[in-house]
């Protein structure tokens, strides 16, 4: 079965994000608690963005494929807090500019 954009979105977006949940695990309890507004925001949009990506028709573009792709690169890369905080800011951003 072929994916389309939307299924693609889909799981790079979720395994970002799961990327980033399971390195906020790991940073120490101050650097947890700078960081928790931010991902519950993150996480609130992603389900409100995944919602999106299940009702409509194909929505997502190759360039938004290869945008989140970056992102998703610079999560991979992220081993700082502060590089964790700028990782979370990009994809909150990359989903609002999609709502």
């Amino acid at each position: 079965m072929e994916k389309d954009n939307d299924a693609i979105m889909l799981e790079t977006l979720g395994t970002a994000i799961t990327q980033l949940q399971v390195k906020y695990r790991s940073c120490g309890l101050l650097d947890r608690m700078a960081m928790k507004p931010a991902l519950d925001e993150l996480t609130n949009d992603y389900s409100n963005y995944q919602l999106r990506l299940l009702k409509e028709g194909v929505i997502c573009s190759n360039d938004d494929l290869k945008a989140m792709e970056a992102i998703k690169g610079e999560i991979d890369n992220a081993a700082e807090a502060q590089e964790l905080v700028g990782a979370i800011a990009k994809t909150i951003a990359f989903i609002a500019a999609k709502a």
